[in-house]
């Protein structure tokens, strides 16, 4: 899973129905999040799911073990995000090196943006299955 492409597919209506359904919100509240969060898109052009990848939560997950080393990808402080897109996956296999888990929980994934550190809280046992099943979604829905 080291280069992250898959074979997700955009959301279907079906999908969108069933995120509504569990969210008990309304379609338009979605498509806010969606548009803020990711413009719409959960992937980029080569098909690897949008990710942010945040300095301080990796901070927070490492007791700061990183900060002084490399502050680029270890703060305690929120920023220093830079470009999005594959740029943002650079700074993930920087913070792999370093801690493999700790690195995916501190990235929020697709279309919804869903923090790596929640990914109990989004029906997952650990954080390779969830970032595994946002890679290579295929009939499964993720929100």
């Amino acid at each position: 899973m080291t280069d992250f492409c898959g074979n997700g597919s955009p959301l279907t209506m079906n999908g969108l129905q069933a995120a509504k359904c569990c969210a008990e919100v309304g379609l338009a509240e979605i498509w806010s999040v969606f548009s803020v969060e990711t413009s719409g898109c959960g992937f980029l052009t080569d098909r690897r799911p949008k990710i942010l990848f945040e300095r301080h939560i990796f901070s927070h997950l490492t007791n700061g073990k990183y900060d002084a080393q490399d502050p680029h990808i270890s703060a305690p402080t929120a920023g220093g995000y830079g470009d999005s897109g594959a740029y943002q996956y650079d700074r993930l296999a920087s913070a792999i090196q370093l801690g493999s888990a700790a690195a995916l929980q501190s990235a929020s994934w697709g279309l919804g943006q869903i923090m790596g550190e929640n990914f109990r809280k989004a029906g997952f046992d650990d954080i390779e299955t969830m970032v595994s099943d946002m890679v290579f979604l295929d009939k499964k829905i993720i929100v």
